[in-house]
């Protein structure tokens, strides 16, 4: 083969793409990695993630039925079954799998019971140097390269055309690749500001970008040229609420995060209307903010029972005491009248809302507010002063909408049927998280998916 010719082509070295072109390799294919940064330490999801592997905050070791369903509930049936089930059915073997490439996985409890070492969960801002999926990515790039791979930096696919014997790629300074499978691994969306206007928001400048930076949406253009088919629903995304600060402040992202203050309490906009439903959660409220027609003009009330309570310092990095002290804004009063001025209302409008609000979790009729309430996450009565109002902005991660595939990684088309050579695996893909109110299944397990394409075109 030539320089330029390859039996598998790999787009984007984050985690689902690196476990891609490793696989590939160790099944005996000459493998090549096209990432578009040049740098050693290219920012990607990946690199800075957290780390934890899990099926809708469920251990990849619960049994293969129990995730389908964990699937099936959080996107309300909306989840392709094919590709649900390889990811409930192989989870568990790539956390195998990683462990037997010398990554080793961290058992916190509860649903972290495979998170990536060394593990960071203390303080507020964003620390990934030499955490987690930094040290992961540089593991299995050494692995690639003891492989014989070809890690190509600072190569941004441009195209990719059908030929004969294979797939033709096209990049960035008229450089040409040839290979007999291309794996599509290069992310959503979520960097293209265009993209995010076109399917999730009219404001993606309001949106807080809590991510890499990197994912333009390449990957998933190019296969749409091919006449891959997409998923219907793009606008969905993962993502969480923040302290409104963040937009201009990095120590307030990616933690700590509001969500489990504003699932307590009520999240109201300028004109102190309740926004959505609050019992979705946190991620369902920032999709619901960032269709607003301002995003920057939400703010949670809740008082100080949810201040002191597990939604404020129930997780490990917590708003309370880290948004205070690390400068995010907290309005405080003794009386919600007193607290409505520092927040642009008049007294009678805040009252009202918490009014209503608590007058319907006390007769138990949550679901006839306007928009109604449910209790997937637990309401609180807003009743113990001092009460406090939390400015937010909404915070984008990684897009959901995205390629379709089946449960082989084999890039469908239209009709249904598979395109020769094109598979893809990672946060391209869709057709998993979704459904009516954004349901996340979860970012790094979609890593399987680049096993099991490595496996697919192998055979």
């Amino acid at each position: 083969m030539a320089e330029t010719e390859f039996d598998v082509v790999v787009i984007g070295g984050g985690i689902a793409g690196m476990v891609a072109a490793n696989r590939a390799a160790e099944l005996g294919k000459r493998v090549a990695v096209l990432e578009k940064s040049t740098e050693e330490q290219y920012i990607c999801n990946s690199r800075i993630t957290y780390g934890t592997f899990h099926i809708n905050f469920t251990s990849p070791d619960a049994a293969e039925d129990e995730l389908v369903r964990k699937v099936e509930d959080v996107t309300e049936g909306t989840a392709r079954k094919d590709i649900a089930r390889a990811v409930a059915k192989e989870g568990r073997r790539l956390m195998q799998w990683l462990r037997g490439q010398g990554i080793e996985l961290n058992d916190l409890g509860q649903y972290h019971t495979h998170v990536l070492s060394p593990v960071q969960r203390s303080g507020a801002g964003l620390k990934w140097d030499g955490y987690a999926g930094d040290v992961a990515l540089k593991r299995l790039e050494a692995n690639f390269k003891s492989r014989q791979g070809r890690m190509l930096r600072g190569t941004r696919v441009t195209g990719l055309k059908l030929a004969a014997g294979g797939i033709e790629i096209e990049a960035a300074g008229d450089e040409r690749f040839k290979a007999r499978a291309v794996v599509i691994a290069d992310g959503g969306f979520q960097a293209n500001a265009e993209m995010v206007r076109e399917h999730i928001s009219s404001a993606p400048d309001r949106l807080l970008q809590r991510h890499g930076g990197t994912a333009m949406g390449d990957g998933y253009r190019m296969a749409k040229a091919l006449g891959a088919a997409t998923t219907s629903e793009m606008g969905n995304f993962y993502g969480h609420l923040h302290s409104r600060e963040a937009m201009t402040d990095a120590r307030l992202w990616p933690r700590p995060q509001a969500d489990d203050l504003a699932a307590a309490g009520i999240v109201i906009d300028a004109q102190g209307r309740r926004v959505a439903d609050e019992g979705y959660g946190g991620i369902y409220l920032s999709n619901a903010i960032a269709r607003l027609p301002d995003p920057l003009g939400t703010t949670i009330i809740f008082d100080q029972a949810i201040w002191d309570g597990p939604p404020g310092r129930g997780h490990v990095q917590p708003p309370n005491p880290l948004v205070p002290e690390t400068g995010g804004t907290l309005y405080r009063a003794d009386t919600l009248a007193a607290l409505a001025p520092m927040i642009g209302l008049a007294p009678a409008t805040l009252e009202s809302v918490v009014a209503a609000y608590n007058k319907a979790l006390d007769e138990g009729s949550l679901q006839k507010l306007e928009p109604p309430r449910s209790d997937r996450h637990k309401p609180w009565p807003i009743r113990t002063g001092p009460f406090y109002a939390m400015p937010i902005c909404t915070a984008i991660t990684n897009t959901m909408g995205g390629i379709i595939v089946d449960g082989g990684a084999r890039v469908l088309d239209t009709a249904g049927k598979p395109i020769p050579g094109l598979y893809a695996a990672g946060s391209t893909v869709g057709g998993l998280d979704g459904g009516p109110h954004s349901g996340y299944f979860g970012g790094l397990i979609k890593a399987t998916i680049g096993l099991i394409a490595a496996e697919t075109l192998a055979k």
